[in-house]
């Protein structure tokens, strides 16, 4: 199955859109790319599971992955048209709850968010 890095459709893409020097620093030098598969994010099953968690259990993975895809189809051209994502806002809140949650990949997504310039919230502060 071939992986694909969130980082890249977040993380890297936004890096030449940031004008701060400082916003490069943190990006190149603290923040960590969350590994997922490209068939899970291409896959309108998966997503429909994952969201269904989500929404029903406040599964922390469920979570995570409905509001990252949402950032996923914003950069990704080639994103799947059959595949049904959640508004930016919506996904925002998701990530926050996963992350409040514990969820690892979350905590890193918003953090590469962050550093980006592309998270526009309060971070979630944690001991990870």
């Amino acid at each position: 199955m071939k992986k694909i890095y969130f980082l890249l459709f977040t993380c890297t893409l936004f890096l030449s859109a940031c004008t701060s020097d400082k916003a490069s620093k943190v990006a190149t030098s603290e923040v960590e790319p969350v590994d997922v598969s490209k068939a899970l994010f291409h896959n309108p099953d998966s997503l429909n599971f994952y969201a269904a968690i989500a929404y029903k259990d406040d599964d922390p993975k469920g979570l995570f992955v409905t509001g990252a895809a949402a950032y996923v189809r914003a950069q990704d051209p080639n994103f799947p048209d059959n595949c049904t994502t959640v508004p930016l806002d919506e996904a925002d809140i998701m990530l926050l709850r996963s992350a409040e949650l514990g969820y690892p990949d979350a905590i890193k997504a918003i953090r590469c968010l962050n550093a980006h310039g592309q998270w526009h919230h309060s971070i979630p502060e944690t001991n990870n």
